[in-house]
């Protein structure tokens, strides 16, 4: 008499739903992995809000900033929900405070160290070697 895997959880899940309980395993079974996936979607999501929101609390005049829409300029002033950025010489631009991205001056979280890229395949990826540099012929 052989069993296989399947077999095994055939019979336990007819024992389970012929018992009082086994309507309970069944939404277990859906309920514990919903839950899982949620979890981890969730948690990441509020972390990272509140890294932008302490971000944002922190920043003052004479912070260098990135807004989302990829300007780069200085704080100059700091209103209620408005900060006044210089970008240039005389050009200073009002932008609201959820509009900034990051402050130039943190090192990007998105965005990993030279060291711990990783190519397609799982090596680490160099630099350009001196084989890949374009060959100069007169």
């Amino acid at each position: 008499m052989t069993f296989s895997t399947t077999n095994v959880i055939a019979q336990l899940l007819a024992q389970n739903d012929n018992a009082q309980g086994g309507g309970l395993l069944s939404l277990l079974i859906i309920l514990i992995p919903m839950g899982a996936i949620l979890y981890m979607t969730i948690v990441p999501q509020r972390k990272q809000r509140q890294r932008h929101a302490d971000m944002l609390r922190r920043l003052d005049v004479g912070d260098e900033v990135l807004t989302t829409g990829g300007i780069v300029g200085t704080i100059t002033h700091v209103e209620d929900d408005v900060f006044h950025v210089e970008v240039d010489t005389d050009v200073v631009i009002r932008v609201a405070k959820s509009a900034i991205a990051r402050n130039m001056a943190e090192p990007d979280p998105a965005e990993k160290p030279a060291g711990q890229r990783r190519g397609l395949l799982g090596g680490a990826t160099t630099g350009a070697s001196d084989d890949d540099a374009p060959s100069e012929e007169k």
